[in-house]
């Protein structure tokens, strides 16, 4: 049986902001159906790495979604939902205004139907009047629109109550088994147990595992928030090689 075409597929993807290297030679492979967490310390590069994949950073290397090249255009954006971590929506407009300006965007309806009944505030309801939980739903309505092949999610569930947080995943987990992958930028991959097919863990701008979600870098992140980033010299000789 043929393997299944890739989703995403990066080859030496590296960023530096000045001197500073946040990432340094990141190859992933996330087939179709795939849900990745995407985890580390502080400082780890998750959020820059969404944030080349969303086509909003330069970066060296290549990157491909959809076997098209992650450059900025808007073929390939609309391939792709994003929500990053810090939420801004337009503060005078309503939350059915935001879904149908970013529907517009895309060409598609303004309809998630496969979210719950009121998972979404009214549609009528001012932006500048939602708490930081109702943006937070808003924001992640806007990545799902028109059912992209890849959904980057910066802490997608940090704002949302647990209602709202087993909505949603269970939303996540319907559009895998339709064929969508995602990666899922986390400081606490254990919350995902049970949702990710697989963790991804950053430290010193590397990949230092890749691989089931109890190994001993995702057990150490998932113990409590604020953990500190695991360095690539603190590993063991055998794991390193194993995990290289």
């Amino acid at each position: 049986m043929p393997e299944p075409t890739p989703v995403l597929v990066t080859e030496g993807l590296a960023k530096a902001f000045g001197r500073h290297a946040v990432l340094d030679g990141i190859s992933l492979r996330v087939d179709p159906g795939e849900i990745v967490v995407i985890s580390g310390g502080n400082g780890a590069g998750k959020s820059t790495l969404l944030r080349c994949l969303a086509g909003l950073l330069p970066f060296e290397g290549r990157a491909r979604v959809g076997g098209l090249e992650v450059d900025g255009r808007p073929d390939v954006r609309r391939l792709v939902g994003y929500v990053p971590q810090a939420v801004q929506l337009p503060e005078h407009a309503t939350v059915g205004e935001v879904l149908a300006f970013f529907a517009r965007l895309r060409g598609v309806r303004p309809e998630v139907p496969d979210l719950p009944e009121g998972f979404l505030p009214a549609a009528e309801r001012p932006i500048g009047i939602c708490s930081g939980g109702q943006r937070q739903r808003v924001a992640l309505a806007v990545a799902l629109l028109g059912d992209p092949r890849l959904l980057l999610l910066d802490e997608p569930v940090a704002n949302l109550d647990e209602g709202g947080r087993d909505a949603f995943w269970e939303t996540l987990r319907g559009r895998a088994r339709a064929g969508a992958a995602a990666l899922v930028a986390t400081p606490t991959p254990a919350d995902l147990i049970g949702v990710a097919d697989r963790a991804v863990v950053l430290a010193d701008g590397r990949v230092v595992h890749d691989g089931a979600m109890d190994g001993p870098h995702v057990v150490a992140l998932g113990r409590r928030r604020g953990t500190p980033e695991p360095r690539a010299s603190d590993l063991g000789e055998d794991e390193e090689e194993a995990e290289a």
